[in-house]
């Protein structure tokens, strides 16, 4: 069956502009070819020629069912940037009674192709007959066209082997290799092909389709506003075509060709195709996320010990993760906006989603917060306002878990009787918190995760840190005290570095937030196809591999390292999120009966078992490029 194909034509930067249409052709020249020779003439059309040489006559003898045959043609255009369109088409004889097989390949490069062909025997119903194994070497990827050429009825038949072709003319000559594969295929029954034959050649043949191609106005994007305003040349270097933005007419799509900074345009096989083209800065590694670390400042090391009010709207704080240095935002701040994905997406619109970054992680990848969807109204100071156009920034309100009378019950995820949530899919218990996130994630990123953008990285994680004590000191318990199980009374990680007082802090007590995740192998939950990774100690981990989506909350120390802190009031800090509370992944104690989780007031972090709502955190891949300046006004947006 006969494949649809491909398209591309090369239109030569140096030629276009606006109003500018490109000749196109109407003729009939015939090329042709016998053994490795060219016998064929040369087209010459408006100062352009058009040249098809090369080893294109099949005429075979002693042949044996499964013989194939494979030939090169080569066409050059040499002339002034004119585009020419034309076809290959074999003409001749097909004597036998089975149809011939025919694939034809293309590359823009020369390649070392050959086709070997072994004469073995078989017994079929006890006679003995011959047939032909042929091996071709060489990469020839897809074929442009395929089909069959069956016995003639008449003197000779001419059969079109591809669609209509492009080549643009250039002074130096351009070139397109085409390598033909011919076959005689083995059908079971060589006695009705006996005494027959087949013969042909290959044509190269001007076309009349009419390929013009009317360039109406360029448009480049403005990275300050994000709006595309037009230009009156054509861009040059750094400068790429968005294809999505582009508009031509009869379905041709437009892109850049990187090699030579030249114009593809695909379809354009129909009369009259005409385009706006629109420009996007060709993105650098300065232009990614991960590259914002470069203007960070060390962080505090001697602890946090007061709120953080203050303005930093051009710098990150440096601190250390599992996997290298990492790069956090702290305070006022409004340059860490981020625009990406819609919600609904599972139903194909929806309004835009607004994240801000919480940190670049030391793998590079980039680590978001929720923070609501439809537009970006804000108050004088850049943070969310209320009413209608407001942002939606958090989900519905949830409790952690429903029951709250086990230590277990901290978890992210659980087993019943294990400090642990990592078991297998049967025994395994999620957080309502966890199925809240699985649900937002499928209604609204699923889409964007499965496609082939790739933007969401699969392999980070997030911390529900359970190392545990059974005393309300540093002093770490082990498995053998039972804590973090059943109703033993039990003190996490986060509450002995964030609230080191106890239920009592003093005012002057610093807490010692950590962006490390002391289990990692069993509280570091991360998405199920999770690659292995390597710690800075040299540990090689994939975390849990439990979660169904690579979505997750943020934790109590990353809500420290941000600004706030526990039981002081703290609203002009990034992570004030005035419509009420949001639960944090970060278990703080368990008293004996009641299962606490660090949470996020308006004011500061706190731990109560509650209903709160829930502001997903997902990870975004280092190497996604930006544009945008990360302010409410012009956020960041992913490429």
């Amino acid at each position: 069956m006969k494949k649809n194909k491909r398209v591309i034509i090369l239109l030569s930067v140096l030629i276009l502009g606006i109003g500018v249409s490109l000749a196109y052709f109407v003729g009939k020249t015939i090329f042709k070819g016998s053994g490795a020779t060219t016998e064929g003439r040369t087209a010459t059309i408006n100062g352009s020629t058009l040249d098809i040489s090369g080893n294109i006559e099949f005429s075979d003898n002693d042949i044996y069912p499964g013989h194939q045959t494979l030939s090169k043609v080569t066409a050059t255009a040499t002339g002034n940037n004119e585009l020419i369109a034309y076809n290959l088409t074999w003409v001749g004889t097909n004597n036998l009674n089975t149809n011939l097989k025919y694939k034809v390949y293309v590359s823009e490069e020369e390649k070392e192709i050959s086709l070997t062909c072994e004469k073995k025997k078989k017994v079929i119903k006890g006679a003995q007959q011959l047939n032909e194994v042929c091996t071709t070497t060489g990469e020839l990827g897809e074929p442009i066209s395929e089909g069959e050429i069956p016995k003639t009825t008449e003197e000779e038949q001419t059969i079109k082997i591809t669609n209509t072709e492009f080549i643009t003319a250039k002074e130096e000559g351009e070139k397109k290799y085409y390598y033909i594969i011919v076959e005689y295929p083995d059908n079971g029954n060589q006695s009705i092909d006996i005494g027959e034959g087949f013969n042909g050649r290959v044509y190269g043949e001007i076309s009349n389709t009419k390929a013009d191609i009317n360039i109406l106005g360029y448009f480049i994007k403005n990275e300050e506003t994000g709006k595309y305003e037009e230009a009156k040349t054509m861009p040059g270097e750094g400068y790429k075509i968005n294809t999505e933005a582009s508009q031509c007419s009869n379905g041709a799509k437009a892109s850049t060709n990187y090699e030579d900074n030249s114009i593809n345009i695909k379809g354009l096989t129909i009369d009259g195709t005409s385009c706006y083209l629109y420009y996007d800065k060709i993105p650098t590694s300065e232009d990614t996320l991960a590259s914002l670390g470069k203007t960070a400042m060390p962080g505090e090391t001697d602890g946090f010990g007061t709120i953080d009010t203050a303005e930093h709207k051009d710098t990150l704080y440096t601190d250390s993760d599992d996997f290298g240095t990492t790069y956090y935002y702290r305070g006022k701040v409004n340059n860490n906006w981020v625009k990406f994905g819609k919600s609904g997406t599972q139903s194909g619109s929806g309004n835009d989603l607004y994240w801000r970054i919480i940190r670049i992680n030391g793998d590079g990848t980039i680590r978001l917060i929720y923070a609501g969807e439809g537009s970006a109204a804000t108050n004088d100071e850049g943070y969310t306002t209320s009413g209608t156009d407001a942002l939606i920034n958090k989900t519905t309100n949830v409790k952690y878990y429903g029951s709250y009378n086990h230590a277990e019950y901290v978890g992210f995820q659980f087993k019943t009787g294990s400090i642990h949530g990592h078991g297998t899919d049967t025994d395994v218990t999620k957080s309502n918190v966890l199925t809240v996130l699985d649900t937002w994630f499928k209604d609204n990123l699923a889409d964007e995760f499965a496609s082939g953008n790739g933007r969401i990285d699969p392999d980070a994680g997030f911390c529900n840190d359970r190392r545990n004590s059974t005393a309300n000191t540093t002093a770490w318990g082990n498995e053998t005290d039972n804590g973090g199980t059943g109703t033993t009374t039990t003190y996490y990680g986060a509450y002995l570095r964030l609230r080191p007082g106890g239920n009592n802090p003093s005012a002057t007590y610093k807490s010692k937030p950590t962006f490390k995740c002391k289990d990692i192998d069993n509280d570091y939950f991360t998405y199920t196809g999770a690659a292995q990774k390597t710690t800075t100690d040299k540990k090689q981990t994939s975390g849990t591999k439990s979660l169904t989506y690579p979505v997750g909350l943020i934790t109590a120390d990353e809500v420290t390292f941000a600004g706030g802190l526990y039981n002081q009031n703290n609203t002009s800090y990034y992570l004030n999120n005035q419509s009420g509370y949001y639960w944090t992944m970060s278990p703080s104690y368990f008293d004996g009966g009641t299962a606490w989780v660090f949470s996020v007031y308006s004011y500061g972090a706190a731990g109560v078992d509650s209903t709160f709502g829930i502001r997903p955190v997902i990870n975004l891949k280092a190497d996604v490029t930006i544009t945008g300046n990360g302010t409410i006004d012009t956020p960041y947006e992913i490429s």
